[in-house]
């Protein structure tokens, strides 16, 4: 999650999306390249009248370029379908997002394929990682108080639970999940009042819609709908060498996620903090605290500066491999576990340094794009909003893959490894 100590640290890549890009002219092209009509034709049924379901996407898509955060604030003179059109469609239940957030991932890695100049070296990821939406009305449907890590305070809104896809050069948004917290005050159910609670948006959703699934991911734990978006990632072809993820996700129900693909060897990576969980080594048991100790004098890594432990443990039944690392002799301890046993300190910071592009994602798609500030009441509107965004980020995406990566590639590359030692040291 991108906390406030890390947005100065990338803001120097703000401008990698120049101003030129983000001009209407721009995006109609890439629109083309993305051959709407081709891409939505599947979903042309939902407007059997007046205005295709193309156009209507394509208008939607175009809002933050033409500088409005939504369809009230666009001139009447700029589309001629009016807003109850635009709002009609993504207030529709049927309508699956995340089969045409799919196909605009499908569609990306066909032409980044088909116009490379060469294949990458950098490993295919995939990256789940979490961000706070705030929200500023009590009787959106599915709304709740929870935690802000930036603000570090109490508010009103949604987490989305993303997983993006880093293809060795660019990073994709794949799949989501919009959560909220119950909490665990009966009186105060989500942090609102019981009236509150009554008071807010519903809609009868029915098991042939798109959204009912939506709607039960709500209530779900984040570690359920990630592992779910792996699953669909895996089964949906990706080729994918690691799963990157942080502390919070770091756990053995998504080692055994991972360890269930037979079609590809796929590697997890990510920071681990349970400070209780026992690990074998040489058949005894001990904490990652107590393992620490007892694997001696830290060595130095001279590229790096880091000091760091390595071993190879079981963790119910599986080998994994744990490294510890810290930045001069008197830094915090920081703990990654791999499931690759083979990787050498060097190589896993390299890997999972790739996690940052996602942080990125979520600063440039909320400053951008203005992920969050769907204000609607209807939750299906929430949805559509944020694969809106998605797929706005794509298509800039797209744009700054053929144009800036060969000249600034490597620069980028350097930039997320200076990120990233800091994120380790703080």
């Amino acid at each position: 999650m991108l906390q406030d100590q890390d947005i100065h640290k990338v803001d120097e890549l703000k401008t990698d999306f120049t101003h030129r890009w983000f001009e209407v002219e721009n995006i109609l092209e890439l629109i083309d390249i993305f051959n709407f009509s081709s891409l939505l034709g599947s979903f042309s049924f939902f407007k059997k009248q007046g205005f295709s379901f193309q156009y209507v996407i394509s208008a939607l898509l175009l809002l933050p370029f033409l500088g409005a955060s939504n369809v009230n604030n666009v001139s009447s003179n700029c589309f001629e379908a009016k807003k109850d059109v635009f709002y009609r469609l993504k207030n529709n239940p049927l309508i699956d997002w995340r089969s045409i957030l799919w196909l605009f991932v499908i569609k990306f890695i066909a032409i980044g394929k088909a116009k490379a100049s060469e294949d990458s070296s950098s490993p295919k990821c995939l990256i789940i990682d979490d961000s706070f939406l705030a929200k500023s009305g009590k009787y959106i449907e599915k709304i709740s108080k929870m935690w802000d890590h930036v603000s570090k305070k109490y508010l009103l809104g949604f987490k989305v639970n993303l997983l993006g896809y880093w293809d060795g050069k660019t990073f994709l948004s794949i799949d989501f999940a919009i959560h909220r917290e119950k909490g665990k005050n009966e009186k105060k159910p989500c942090g609102l009042t019981l009236k509150e609670i009554k008071k807010q948006s519903k809609k009868n959703r029915s098991r042939d819609m798109a959204s009912f699934e939506r709607e039960k991911e709500a209530d779900a734990s984040k570690i359920e709908t990630g592992i779910k978006m792996f699953k669909r990632a895996v089964k949906n072809g990706l080729s994918i060498d690691y799963l990157l993820m942080d502390s919070w996700f770091t756990c053995n129900e998504f080692i055994s996620a991972v360890s269930a693909v037979k079609k590809q060897t796929i590697h997890l990576i990510g920071m681990y903090k349970i400070a209780t969980t026992k690990f074998i080594l040489k058949e005894q048991e001990y904490t990652i605290a107590q393992l620490r100790n007892k694997l001696g004098k830290a060595k130095r890594n001279r590229k790096t500066g880091y000091y760091y432990l390595e071993a190879i443990v079981l963790l119910d039944g599986k080998e994994v491999k744990l490294f510890y690392s810290r930045k001069g002799r008197r830094g915090k301890w920081k703990t990654i576990l791999s499931t690759n046993t083979n990787l050498s300190f060097q190589a896993m910071l390299k890997i999972y340094a790739i996690r940052w592009t996602i942080e990125v994602f979520f600063k440039e798609s909320k400053q951008l794009f203005g992920l969050g500030k769907e204000q609607a009441n209807d939750f299906d509107a929430q949805i559509a909003a944020v694969t809106l965004v998605m797929m706005q980020h794509i298509l800039i995406s797209i744009r700054y893959r053929f144009e800036n990566y060969e000249s600034k590639g490597e620069v980028f590359k350097q930039a997320k490894v200076e990120v990233f030692k800091y994120r380790l040291s703080d």
